[in-house]
């Protein structure tokens, strides 16, 4: 299709002008969404105008405006307050530290070098090599309905050249991210930020595996809501040693034990957690105990063994609540 300006009507209405070539040919895809409308509000204006007017005329913080302004000056385009800033220099001969393709490098990669902090010169230095990145950045102000802050642009750059996830897989967490956002949770970025270590740990490099850890995801979130109307903890996204912990619990019992396991929980415990329903369940496949007449069976046998030690002055426990609560006191595996 071809596309063409109107030469008369009303687009010429309030005059015009102009645009540099550079703009279009080297930062249409460079610059983000709101970095080009800021940039285009400051030539609206004649090459003159405040972060206040900015922020007016495309409806974000000033705050933000300073942000994406300061791509501009960093590249030469613009100054800010009469001074040009100076770019960061340019890092020669630095490893790059995007992790290997295979699981145990990715490990090491990880585990060797801490996530970089990157300033906005690096930042643009990295979607300068990467089309992909570019693409990224602009998907994510879709998916997010915003400008992106600097902590949010670093992170989505070291998720792709550090954690070595594809550009797919680190759009596919966001929008996980913006749906839970959606729906009233309250995931942060630094839940953002975990979730991508872990699916760099775990080796997610595709669109097929990332829908499959988030189907997992899914019903790991179902246990979670049932958990904590059934236990009485106090409500909270799970981390992702607790979401490790319900599925070892979903693997070896069903929602009827766990619900009976949450239920001895609340009869004996002075405050709801989750170590004293995770040292119940273990004890119970310890014991080989896998339903509620079991259950019943050995709570039992325990009464009247107790019972019996009293005459004899020996206690035979077979199964210990008191030895419970003091493993949960003394386990801060899964402190809730």
């Amino acid at each position: 299709m071809n596309y063409q300006i109107l030469p008369m009507g009303e687009v010429w209405s309030e005059g015009m002008f102009s645009v540099p070539s550079v703009i279009t040919n080297k930062y249409i895809r460079l610059a983000s969404a709101y970095q080009l409308k800021a940039l285009l509000v400051v030539l609206a204006s004649g090459g003159n105008c405040t972060s206040h007017d900015i922020s007016a005329a495309i409806g974000v913080p000033e705050s933000e405006v300073c942000e994406l302004m300061q791509f501009w000056s960093e590249e030469g385009i613009l100054v800010t307050d009469g001074e040009l800033a100076s770019p960061a220099p340019k890092k020669e001969n630095a490893p790059t530290p995007k992790a290997e393709k295979t699981e145990k490098k990715k490990e090491k990669v990880v585990e060797a070098m801490p996530v970089p902090t990157l300033n906005p010169s690096d930042i643009a230095a990295a979607l300068r090599e990467s089309e992909e990145l570019q693409s990224l950045m602009q998907e994510a102000e879709v998916v997010l309905g915003g400008t992106l802050s600097h902590v949010q642009k670093q992170l989505l750059v070291n998720m792709v050249n550090y954690y070595g996830l594809p550009c797919e897989v680190a759009l596919t967490i966001l929008q996980y991210y913006k749906t839970e956002r959606d729906s009233g949770n309250a995931i942060s970025w630094s839940y953002v930020a975990a979730m991508a270590k872990n699916w760099c740990e775990e080796g997610i490099n595709t669109l097929s595996a990332a829908d499959e850890k988030l189907k997992e995801l899914e019903s790991s979130d179902k246990l979670w809501n049932s958990v904590v109307e059934m236990s009485g903890i106090r409500f909270r996204k799970p981390t992702a040693k607790q979401r490790e912990m319900l599925k070892e619990w979903k693997a070896a019992f069903n929602m009827e034990m766990i619900a009976l396991a949450c239920d001895t929980m609340r009869e004996n415990a002075q405050r709801p957690t989750l170590k004293y329903v995770d040292t119940v369940l273990k004890n119970w496949r310890k014991k080989g105990i896998s339903t509620p007449e079991q259950v019943e069976k050995e709570n039992e046998k325990f009464i009247s063994e107790k019972e019996k030690s009293g005459k004899s002055g020996e206690i035979v426990s077979t199964y210990d609540l008191d030895k419970i609560i003091a493993d949960t006191v003394n386990n801060d595996n899964y402190d809730i």
